[in-house]
């Protein structure tokens, strides 16, 4: 966690190697990952950026979206579920099948995110980084998802944040706090 500036997201753009690190390195079970293959490692996370890019097709869609194209609705439901987007989905005109528009038109922003939350979530990967990803949320739903994605054991969660609340931050094994570079 940090305030603007302090390089929350350079972190999650050197993890998925979007670029490497140019003093040091990062390991993934014990090998540094500009040794790995590019492929390994991100096959190993999937990431939820601040900005959601939704596509115009359903709510399934969006969320099976780079899976497997014969995801089966159970698990679409419970990667929804696990994003605390379950409610929402459910009160719209066709649910799971209700089209929404290009970058998620007729969505709210916290909605967006909960939606780009399942898709990261149905891949079932071990690691799970969230860039600013509930940033759109009051802060009762945000601590809803972040409560639901702590409470998954084979999950490893690298939330990046301006602030936790002191609960949240009690939930976590580890928390950084970085400060920005005075030149």
């Amino acid at each position: 966690m940090g305030m603007t500036g302090s390089g929350k997201t350079t972190i999650v753009n050197l993890l998925e190697r979007f670029y490497d690190v140019t003093d040091g390195s990062i390991c993934l079970d014990g090998h540094d990952i500009r040794t790995l293959p590019l492929r390994t490692v991100r096959d190993t996370s999937s990431v939820v950026m601040q900005d959601v890019f939704l596509f115009s097709d359903t709510i399934s869609e969006n969320v099976r979206l780079g899976s497997r194209s014969t995801m089966k609705s159970e698990e679409v439901h419970n990667a929804v579920s696990a994003a605390c987007a379950s409610e929402f989905v459910d009160h719209l005109s066709d649910q799971y099948e209700t089209v929404i528009g290009e970058r998620g038109m007729g969505l709210s922003g916290g909605q967006k995110q909960r939606v780009a939350i399942a898709r990261a979530l149905i891949h079932n990967r071990s690691i799970l980084l969230v860039d600013e990803g509930t940033s759109a949320l009051d802060q009762k739903n945000a601590d809803l998802v972040e409560k639901s994605l702590l409470t998954n054991p084979d999950l490893t969660l690298i939330l990046i944040s301006h602030h936790l609340s002191a609960e949240r931050r009690a939930q976590f094994d580890h928390v950084y706090e970085l400060t920005p570079v005075t030149q």
